[in-house]
């Protein structure tokens, strides 16, 4: 038994829905700015290549020739738009890489003129041909040697090919020159894409070539060469979902994860001041969760701030120090301490009348970095933390060590 991926309807409809998602992805972009021409490239190219991938399963092709009234309408209507995807392939990746000038315009006018007229010329030649029988799977090999017909079918052929060669050739040019790690991501996929493109021409220029000399490779048409262009076809959205998405999704788990992080300080600023309301509704996002919770830290030491003390903090750093923590780690243990003392003097009975140390005057606007040290120091530094607090509040007056 033959391998037949080709012929199975998810095999279209696995890269077709992700050409769908990467399109849907890059709408709200698009929106707000549809005059960029990177957008438009790119909307045309996942769309375009998702209507192809939809219309390529062969009860899809049937149901487009019955709706025409043309046996292999289908043919002409699926090759057309996928010269347009191969025209969009070229027109992105010049636009892309290429910065605005006269050359940028008119090579992307060259590449759209040059496909223009391979489109005209599928018309044309799909018209003259006798194509009077439908065939579903395997077109290109049963009408290699009839007039027009075949002229048809290496017209597609040579337009993807052509796409592909330029296209990879300028994707391996440009990557040397990337920077960016998610969009050097994103140029991998397409090199591969545009790579496994080539294997498909190739498979079926292959199995056209030996219909010419007399034998038959048609299995390599039929069943060889769709897998690989199915996959280049699922690269591609992969590549352009991972440069869109890859972004916005490090940025969430960085927000997450600081968010996280900032939960001892807060837990212990919690104890000073109310809380915040809680972020609800549309508007409940990881970034607006992070404001609040630092918001709600920055008011806590605000609040503290005539009881936090440099001195302090210095003591208690070399004594962190002493015990064998690192300066950096120390510092912080230091200042959990600081905070944690601060606290107690505020709780205790007649604050107002207590004497206050010298303060630092700008603790409450320390970087949101420091901010993650110390809560970093309540998280795993706890047992110090709560040692050193121990000796301050006695060394202060401020409550029995119990």
């Amino acid at each position: 038994m033959r391998w037949d991926i080709a012929g199975c309807f998810t095999a279209y409809a696995v890269p077709a829905a992700l050409l769908a998602v990467a399109f849907v992805i890059k709408l709200p972009l698009l929106r707000r700015a549809w005059q960029d021409p990177i957008l438009r490239a790119t909307a045309l190219l996942l769309g375009i290549g998702a209507i192809v991938f939809a219309s390529l399963p062969p009860t899809s092709l049937h149901r487009i020739n019955v709706l025409a009234g043309i046996p292999n309408f289908a043919g002409v209507w699926v090759y057309s738009l996928l010269t347009v995807y191969c025209g969009a392939c070229l027109w992105l990746i010049i636009t892309w890489r290429e910065p605005p000038s006269a050359v940028r315009r008119r090579r992307t006018r060259l590449v759209w003129v040059a496909y223009s007229v391979i489109i005209v010329g599928l018309w044309a030649t799909f018209l003259l041909g006798d194509h009077h029988e439908e065939r579903l799977r395997d077109l290109d090999t049963y009408y290699a040697d009839t007039p027009w017909m075949r002229e048809f079918v290496l017209l597609y052929l040579i337009a993807h090919l052509v796409s592909a060669v330029v296209a990879a050739g300028m994707l391996w040019a440009w990557y040397r020159e990337i920077e960016d790690r998610w969009l050097r991501r994103a140029v991998i996929f397409l090199q591969e894409a545009y790579a496994l493109g080539l294997l498909f021409d190739i498979g079926k220029l292959a199995a056209i070539g030996a219909r010419w000399s007399g034998r038959n490779w048609d299995w390599l048409s039929t069943y060889v060469a769709p897998p690989f262009a199915i996959a280049e076809a699922a690269l591609v959205a992969v590549g352009f979902i991972v440069g869109q998405a890859g972004p916005w999704a490090e940025e969430r788990r960085r927000l997450v994860r600081t968010h996280r992080r900032l939960k001892p300080l807060w837990q212990v600023m919690l104890t000073v001041t109310a809380p915040s309301a809680p972020a609800t509704g549309r508007v409940s996002g990881a970034a607006l969760r992070l404001e609040l919770r630092r918001a709600a830290i920055n008011d806590g030491l605000l609040k503290l701030a005539p009881h936090l003390c440099a001195d302090r903090r210095e003591r208690w750093r070399q004594a962190a120090t002493e015990a064998g923590h690192p300066e950096s780690e120390a510092r912080s243990i230091a200042a959990a301490v600081d905070i944690f003392v601060a606290a107690e003097a505020l709780r205790a009975p007649g604050d107002g009348d207590r004497p206050t140390p010298a303060g630092h005057p700008g603790f409450a606007c320390v970087p949101d970095s420091e901010l993650e040290s110390v809560a970093g120091a309540l998280r795993f530094h706890a047992p110090a933390v709560e040692r050193f607090r121990r000796q301050a509040v006695v060394t202060e007056g401020l409550t029995s060590p119990a």
